[in-house]
């Protein structure tokens, strides 16, 4: 354990420099150094990008393993040969933000050292992660478990870590890695700020307040590979950026539109419920493009190019593990003999809206799907929820300030317009305040950035004090005091159902008063419910699932 705390920073600067590597190799437009487009970090969160546009085809064909680093070997070395001349050139980021800095690596090296993993990843997600790095995309695996049917590729992501470092040592550090480098990038880019040498913008206000926030973003774990954290986290990149478009003093670029827009498709890919977030700063950065008269035909087919190289894989392997375009939506079914039945989709969709609305299971979520008895529960639930009631009363308080003291708001509609359509479609689709944590937050929190901006200097003196103790609160409250292995991954106690066919299923063994779905590590192929009517076809798993018979279609029980 003590060597995995030593292990893991280096393997978080191994795996940064190398996604970092990928993302400047790729990088188009790369004579044009605009806002966001110049940045380090930028680099990184493309290269994210460029990782998962290959991996997505490489599962295609092949499972997750170690050879994908070594294809991209020497992409991501030609990229640090293009980075290394401008080494120089990065500064020393002061003492307070090194001090900052150096806790908040401390804290999330520990807070990562924890196995109490969130209900989802025990259900799904290490099991995913290691169906993907056994075997490439399988025909229906979604008959043997409808969870394995979602098309995500975030879990792309943990499971091309866990191919460098095993054993789901790699996959329970990826949230950690994406957590300190957004706050990485918070703390340098707003480093002169931190010394007083810099006045305090409306971009360095919304990146300093949400600083906490993304210290804290894996406050349930931060080991559990949940593609929740990487919404939150991304759905801030994409603000923040957007924002330093709106206050660039430089002209734009193309890069500068094309990145946060490339960030928005990245997100619908890693998981679905990103699209109001991606659907509503892409009518901004549409604007953005029109009025700044950047839309030159090479360019825009460049862009559509890498759009179509990443959406298009991700639609052909949600058609192989499900036999629908569109997992869970029913309406564009493909010829398939493993297509899952409809009405499972069906019955997982109600169950997550239902469990969305109602925090019930099984039947009462699903008839919460289709009942509105559930509003006045909900309403109370929502009032009482620190994340929903802080942000709404901020923007309320900023949105008064800010008419009382006449503050022109053009530039905040811009960054409340996605925000407001995100949360239109959270509140249809799936009502849970973790589906949308970052978007109230930043609903909140850029109002209030705004109107603080516009405050004299001298009031802003303590506005950097009172950020660090936030912080270090932050810090102190949620310090992980009970440190476990790294990928500590339980081995689920299982037996063998065998189906009609005579295939043999590794289950979960309940009792007969249980309906436990925690499968966390299996042998594969394992399910919970499986349907007798189960079979392969054809002799091996690589082959895939379908089914002999009509569904049981047992709604699932997970969060």
């Amino acid at each position: 354990m003590i060597t995995q705390a030593f292990i893991l920073p280096f393997f978080w600067l191994l795996a940064f420099i190398f996604i970092t590597g990928v993302g400047v190799a790729c990088m188009p437009f790369g004579k044009q150094r605009g806002v966001p487009g110049g940045s380090l970090f930028s680099g990184f969160w493309y290269g994210l990008g460029m990782v998962i546009l290959f991996l997505q085809l490489w599962n295609l064909f092949l499972p997750v393993n170690s050879l994908c680093w070594l294809c991209l070997l020497p992409v991501a070395a030609y990229g640090c040969r293009l980075l290394w001349p401008t080494r120089s050139g990065f500064t020393q980021p002061g003492v307070l933000a090194g001090v900052l800095w150096l806790m908040i690596v401390v804290f999330l090296i520990v807070s990562s050292l924890d196995n109490s993993f969130i209900y989802d990843t025990l259900v799904y997600h290490f099991y995913t992660i290691k169906v993907l790095g056994a075997y490439p995309a399988i025909p229906g695996i979604g008959n043997l478990f409808t969870y394995l049917g979602i098309n995500q590729s975030y879990f792309l992501y943990p499971a091309f870590l866990n191919a460098l470092w095993g054993h789901y040592q790699g996959a329970c550090a990826a949230n950690g890695l994406l957590a300190l480098v957004i706050c990485t990038e918070i703390v340098w880019r707003n480093a002169a700020c931190l010394q007083g040498k810099q006045k305090l913008s409306f971009y360095a206000l919304f990146q300093l307040l949400f600083l906490p926030l993304c210290i804290n973003v894996g406050v349930q774990n931060l080991s559990s590979p949940t593609p929740d954290v990487f919404i939150n986290l991304l759905t801030f990149k994409v603000m923040a950026d957007m924002i330093a478009c709106i206050e660039a003093k430089e002209k734009l670029t193309f890069l500068d539109l094309f990145l946060p827009a490339f960030y928005c498709l990245l997100g619908v890919v890693m998981k679905f419920s990103f699209i109001g977030v991606a659907l509503g700063a892409a009518m901004v950065l549409l604007w953005a493009l029109i009025t700044n008269k950047l839309y030159r035909a090479g360019s825009m087919l460049i862009a559509a190019g890498i759009a179509l190289l990443l959406i298009v894989p991700w639609v052909i392997r949600g058609g192989i593990t499900s036999g629908y375009i569109a997992f869970p939506a029913t309406a564009l079914p493909l010829p398939a003999d493993w297509r899952m039945p409809a009405k499972e989709l069906t019955y997982y969709l109600a169950y997550v809206k239902g469990f969305a609305r109602t925090h019930l299971h099984g039947q009462p979520a699903i008839d919460a799907a289709y009942t509105y008895t559930w509003i006045p529960a909900w309403i109370k639930r929502m009032l009482t929820t620190f994340g929903f009631i802080v942000p709404v009363l901020l923007a309320v308080g900023a949105a008064v300030l800010l008419r009382i003291k006449r503050i022109g708001a053009a530039k905040l509609y811009a960054v409340l317009i996605p925000l407001v359509i995100a949360m239109a479609f959270w509140l249809v689709i799936a009502p849970d305040i973790r589906f949308a944590a970052f978007a109230f937050w930043a609903f909140g929190l850029a109002p209030a950035a705004y109107l603080i901006s516009h405050y004299p200097v001298k009031y802003l003196r303590l506005f950097l004090p009172f950020i660090f103790v936030c912080c270090l609160l932050m810090m102190v409250r949620n310090f992980n005091k009970d440190i476990t292995p790294l990928g500590d991954v339980q081995h689920i106690n299982s037996k063998v159902f065998v189906t009609a066919s005579g295939l043999k299923i590794n289950v979960v063994a309940n009792s007969a008063t249980s309906d436990d779905w925690i499968i966390g590590d299996c042998d594969i192929p394992c399910s919970v419910h499986p349907d007798s009517a189960l079979t392969m076809r054809g002799s091996t798993i690589q082959n895939g699932f379908k089914l002999a018979l009509p569904a049981k279609n047992t709604p699932p029980q997970a969060r």
